[in-house]
């Protein structure tokens, strides 16, 4: 295989269209590694991250087919026997804590940049966005992440091994569904947001609580609390087109966002400022003064630029 072509199957890889042949094609290629090292002298870093994926699952086989597989038993969590009550008893799936795991298990870590939106797509063919400054590191069946920010997943079905996802505290485990997560730190809480299917969530603070379509779960690890409401799925994943929704948000919560999105340091005069309830909906060709005007219009309030920095101060216009 040519450069050429090993960089059009990573583009198709990193795309999630390549066939099965076509990994195949892959499969075949790595086996002759060893003696075409200068064919991966070229590949540019997102095509390096694709390759990287593509080994770990690679080696991953390799580890299954070599050495049988070790039961690692650990103690049922008092949240996770909770889940299994309530998923089956909305006619769900579930499983206990306890897994299989192979010996030596192998992570990588991918990440967004502070200007980009990434698409990755997992070993396991699950798909995951993550938005500004966010970063993920998965095991080698891509079954099991670490998410640290803000990430859609859409996960690949495999009845046989639920999918779970740590962040910000939390556990999320599933079958087959999308839902997003935003565990940006710092901040005082981390949400769940289901856009189909089913996921349950807890940890050992909280009691276990299953979701569906439409309802999101809001924690608030200060205090270990947990509430589930009724929201606009779409609302929450929206920013993976690039769009910011705002619907009775806090204004100190969407300055945080706006931060991430323009690289910008934003502070108010005083807390009845801060906590101000907004909505509004922009894209990402709209510039961070024209969010801020419209932003500030709602309540009448003011801002003013730090000359020479992306710096803001949202403050109440004192009348004379």
């Amino acid at each position: 295989m040519d450069n050429t072509r090993l960089k059009e199957l990573l583009s198709k890889y990193q795309e999630g269209t390549a066939t099965a042949a076509e990994m195949r094609e892959i499969d075949e290629w790595y086996q002759s590694l060893d003696a075409q090292p200068a064919l991966t002298s070229q590949l540019d870093g997102e095509e390096r991250v694709a390759l990287e994926q593509l080994l770990l699952l690679r080696i991953t086989r390799n580890i299954e087919a070599a050495e049988p597989m070790r039961v690692v038993k650990r103690p049922a969590r008092y949240w996770w026997a909770a889940a299994v009550v309530l998923l089956l008893g909305a006619g769900g799936w579930w499983m206990t804590r306890d897994k299989t795991t192979s010996p030596t298990p192998v992570l990588a870590t991918l990440e967004a940049g502070k200007n980009s939106i990434k698409k990755i797509v997992l070993p396991d063919s699950t798909a995951v966005w993550l938005n500004f400054d966010s970063k993920i590191t998965y095991s080698a069946t891509g079954r099991e992440v670490w998410l640290e920010g803000e990430g859609y997943f859409d996960v690949a079905s495999a009845k046989a091994q639920p999918f779970l996802v740590h962040a910000g505290g939390l556990e999320v485990k599933v079958l087959g569904t999308s839902f997003n997560i935003d565990a940006y730190t710092p901040s005082d809480k981390v949400t769940v947001t289901v856009a189909n299917g089913k996921v349950a969530i807890g940890n050992d603070n909280v009691t276990a609580t299953a979701l569906t379509a439409g309802q999101q779960a809001i924690y608030l690890p200060k205090n270990a609390s947990l509430v589930t409401v009724l929201v606009d799925a779409a609302d929450f994943a929206a920013w993976r087109q690039g769009q910011l929704v705002f619907r009775e948000m806090k204004f100190r919560d969407i300055a945080l966002r706006l931060e991430r999105r323009y690289d910008a340091h934003i502070r108010f005069e005083d807390n009845e400022v801060s906590e101000a309830l907004l909505t509004g909906s922009f894209d990402d060709k709209v510039s961070l003064s024209k969010v801020m005007d419209m932003l500030c219009d709602i309540h009448g309030y003011k801002y003013r630029k730090t000359p020479g920095k992306n710096e803001y101060l949202v403050f109440r216009e004192r009348k004379k």
